[in-house]
């Protein structure tokens, strides 16, 4: 009880709760959305900064877009439209438009190990020559997972070009009221070679699932399908419980 009156105090410190411990007006939808969520959507940017969370949380009544920062707990709630809901997830992980064509090799398929190994080298180079740190990479490839060119050449690039990836996930109740319905993506963001979908391992992923062994595989995808990609992530109104579908 001590506990709760402690943390009372300080929700009324904060404003976040008035003296009849009601949460303030401007709250109201937003503690509504948190407490009985329709709709959730995380997403896990992971760049040369470190690990950064964002995300929505969709009510019945109202729909936030959060925004978090490396090393930081604590987000941003922004309410916003269901309508531009999607705008708002693209802005999220930097999805913007690019003039980039398909490359040699549209298709990467090797393992999660031999992807570990690439950055394992990336990150013993001590060199600040480009030249020789790809030659170096593409060395540790071809001998950890037997790729040949084009495959070869354009995963080299793709390990030196990336400048992060995000995975989006998300989760409802579903329609038929037998638990929760899981949806996710995960996307490379490679700079001037574009964005690659990763196929395989396919998401939602569940811890311990993922081994070194286990068959990775990257597909070029151009900006419209990421768009798509996204969208067609959220569920639509006959997937949810007859409630939340009103």
């Amino acid at each position: 009880m001590a506990d709760l009156i402690n943390v009372r105090d300080e929700l009324q410190a904060a404003g976040l709760i008035n003296g009849d411990d009601a949460v303030i007006p401007e709250l109201a939808g937003l503690a509504d959305a948190l407490a009985e969520p329709v709709v959730l959507v995380h997403i896990e940017i992971t760049g040369g900064e470190g690990i950064s969370n964002h995300g929505a949380v969709i009510g019945n009544d109202a729909c936030y877009v959060y925004e978090g920062w490396p090393g930081e707990t604590e987000s941003e709630y922004v309410r916003t439209d269901l309508s531009t809901l999607v705008w708002s997830l693209a802005r999220a992980v930097g999805l913007r438009e690019r003039d980039t064509k398909p490359p040699a090799a549209a298709v990467i398929t090797t393992t999660i190990g031999v992807m570990d190994a690439g950055f394992v080298a990336l990150a013993e180079a001590d060199t600040d020559d480009v030249e020789e740190t790809a030659e170096r990479l593409r060395a540790v490839l071809a001998a950890e997972g037997g790729l040949a060119d084009p495959e070869l050449t354009v995963f080299t690039h793709l390990l030196l070009q990336l400048n992060g990836n995000w995975r989006m996930t998300v989760a409802w109740n579903n329609g038929e009221g037998r638990g929760t319905d899981i949806r996710g993506v995960t996307v490379l963001d490679c700079g001037p070679l574009g964005y690659w979908l990763r196929e395989r391992p396919a998401e939602p992923i569940m811890p311990g699932v993922v081994t070194p062994d286990s068959e990775l595989k990257l597909v070029f995808t151009e900006v419209p399908r990421v768009w798509e990609l996204i969208t067609q992530l959220l569920p639509t109104v006959d997937q949810l419980p007859p409630a939340a579908g009103r």
